[in-house]
């Protein structure tokens, strides 16, 4: 279940309630819920990244893991969302109707490996 329709997240949470997802890339787990912010018409993704991810020490160029463990909360877009209504930094847009779990996890390691590391 790495790809959820929106529609579905819609139908599921309509009354508050929350939809499980659990997804898994490279040992690293992406395990949470979605669930709707109503007002703007937004799914709201709450979960834990854990596990471990090769890094590059950036001082010695020096391969190692680093564990991870890290709380995520953003929303997901249906597509592009208009600016004008408020901040809206913490908003992923995705695409086709569809939530790519496996595409999220993906960019989330992306952007934890693009980060300047430093091997304790």
């Amino acid at each position: 279940m790495s790809k959820i329709p929106f529609s579905k997240v819609f139908q599921v949470c309509k009354n508050g309630e929350k939809l499980p997802f659990r997804v898994e890339l490279e040992g690293v787990v992406l395990e949470g819920f979605l669930s709707l912010k109503n007002a703007l018409g937004l799914v709201r993704l709450e979960a834990l990244l854990k596990g471990q991810t090769p890094l590059v020490c950036d001082l010695s160029g020096e391969t190692y893991f680093q564990n991870l463990n890290e709380v995520l909360d953003f929303y997901l877009s249906d597509g592009v969302i208009s600016l004008e209504s408020g901040n809206f930094s913490d908003i992923v847009e995705c695409e086709s109707g569809m939530i790519d779990l496996e595409e999220i996890l993906r960019s989330e390691l992306e952007m934890i490996r693009c980060d300047y590391h430093i091997k304790n």
